[in-house]
């Protein structure tokens, strides 16, 4: 498996599953407006939001995508808060649906959540092992 078979499962979810924690207290949410931008994943959502006061805290999450059939993609690494009005232009071009939950890019209230992936796995075989697409954490 590679990175194409990792893409496609999570354009077939469409919706992942983010993790994050403030060091005491996990927290998955799921998470709908994402594009990968060259090698980091690009994920909008609210500046007010407790992902986002997670992200400060560790400055790392999980994300997951699976499809019925129980195949699916952990990508994991360091994850940075964005605020830059350039970042924020081009996910709301990438993402159209955005308009309905932004005033626009330029919504202070709007954030790019900045995932840099150390590590990838893919679970889609029939002997439900782990293939390494980036990385070898484990886990």
């Amino acid at each position: 498996m590679d990175m194409e078979t990792a893409r496609s499962l999570m354009e077939e979810a469409k919706t992942g599953f983010l993790a994050t924690t403030d060091g005491s207290r996990p927290s998955v949410r799921p998470m709908g407006g994402w594009k990968w931008v060259n090698d980091e994943l690009w994920l909008a959502t609210g500046r007010d939001s407790a992902k986002v006061a997670d992200i400060e805290a560790t400055g790392r999450a999980e994300i997951c995508f699976m499809v019925p059939d129980f195949r699916h993609v952990r990508i994991a690494g360091p994850c940075r808060i964005s605020t830059d009005q350039a970042d924020k232009s081009r996910l709301f071009e990438m993402l159209p649906i955005l308009a309905n939950y932004m005033a626009g890019p330029e919504d202070p209230k709007f954030v790019v959540l900045r995932l840099e992936p150390d590590s990838i796995r893919v679970m889609g075989g029939d002997d439900m092992a782990y293939v390494e697409v980036l990385g070898g954490e484990g886990g």
